[in-house]
């Protein structure tokens, strides 16, 4: 009879949700992703971690020092556990962040590196450069949709409502209503997926002006009466989009945006490995192909970015929220790479070419530092 030898390995894999997350944000992905990897990687024991929810308003330096609290705490609580029942092994991390979260465990791991074993972190749909800009016009272009829809229901009934008139004796044209016209759509969709990392040229769509202007017509249209259809989906597509905007103070922020992929990638070089898996929506219609982050546009940093393609969703925003779903259809490819990269990192980290005591330690984190560097020189 023969036995099985015990894992001699601890891998914690550790979430952590993004804006107005919550725990149900990764919905049973942990544990898919878990069992994945007890298939792959026999020896090692698999845990999966959410952090709990967490205010995602304020400074995002706050919910960095809270992050690294509490992680420092589960590490130290994990390895305890698995000494007393006899494991020798190494204890290794791997942060997970989705949305905004993937800037939180970013920062997480360049302020911890050194002292607590994080292996890698793996990003899911970060705006690490920034949201798209298509993002919020895409979301405008959809409420003037909807509007358009009660506009035609209303002409419709006020057209139904003068025939009643006539065949009683009131003289009404029937179609009094009919000949109202639709808010135009703008058809002029960006091509451009690889946006520029210098998102200060997207301020346009970014500033708060433009996007109070922007909801009082939205709410113009409504006061009117045009946007009672569905004004459901309009205020949640709409309040979702800005009030990202009063948390991620860090998306005006290009400077110190490029400098965290840029010690994030050299944290890589140094035993830390890193990728990011965006949402992708391929062309549909007249729509071309749509991504939510702005993705960079340098062979270096971009290699470590993986389209995870959606074709059921049918707006960057839905694709974004439905990510860890049976709703989007990669799901299924994007748990399989997820599963992939990190028996990578793991069996590097055997060899000796990633984790602890590779390189040397990386100085500092975005936001409490500036570097200056020559323009020819950015990674992003």
């Amino acid at each position: 009879m023969t036995t099985s030898t015990p894992p001699n390995e601890l891998l914690l894999l550790v979430f952590l949700h993004g804006f107005k997350g919550g725990a149900d944000t990764f919905a049973a992905f942990p544990d898919r992703l878990r069992h994945n990897l007890e298939q792959t990687e026999p020896r090692c024991e698999i845990q999966s971690h959410v952090y709990p929810p967490y205010d995602t308003r304020g400074e995002l330096t706050v919910a960095v020092d809270k992050h690294v609290s509490w992680l420092t705490d589960l590490v130290a609580t994990k390895k305890c556990e698995y000494t007393e029942k006899g494991g020798t092994g190494p204890l290794r991390v791997i942060l997970l962040g989705h949305s905004m979260g993937g800037l939180v465990i970013a920062d997480s791991t360049l302020s911890a590196l050194g002292m607590l074993p994080i292996l890698g972190l793996i990003c899911y749909d970060s705006p690490l450069l920034g949201l798209h800009p298509a993002v919020f016009r895409n979301t405008f272009d959809k409420a003037l949709s909807y509007a358009s829809q009660g506009q035609a229901a209303l002409s419709a009934l006020t057209a139904g409502y003068g025939f009643i008139r006539s065949t009683t004796g009131n003289a009404s044209s029937s179609s009094s209503g009919s000949g109202k016209t639709t808010p135009p759509k703008d058809g002029k969709k960006s091509n451009e997926v690889a946006a520029s990392s210098n998102a200060s040229s997207s301020k346009g769509w970014f500033s708060l002006a433009t996007m109070a202007g922007v909801g009082a017509a939205v709410g113009a249209i409504g006061a009117a009466g045009a946007a009672y259809y569905n004004r459901e989906a309009i205020g949640n597509h709409w309040s979702w989009a800005t009030s990202h905007l009063s948390f991620v103070g860090e998306l005006w922020k290009t400077t110190e945006m490029e400098q965290r992929i840029q010690h994030i990638v050299e944290a890589q070089e140094k035993g830390v490995g890193f990728h990011c898996f965006y949402t992708h929506l391929p062309p549909k219609k007249d729509l071309p192909e749509r991504t939510f982050c702005v993705l960079p546009h340098t062979p270096v940093v971009r290699e470590r970015f993986t389209p995870n393609s959606n074709h059921q969703a049918d707006d960057e925003i839905t694709a974004h929220i439905e990510m860890f779903t049976e709703k989007s259809d990669g799901l299924y490819d994007l748990a399989q790479k997820s599963c992939a990269l990190i028996s990578d990192w793991v069996n590097a980290a055997r060899k000796g070419k990633m984790g602890a005591g590779v390189g040397e330690k990386v100085d500092g984190s975005a936001g409490k530092e500036k570097v200056e560097e020559p323009e020819n020189e950015r990674m992003v």
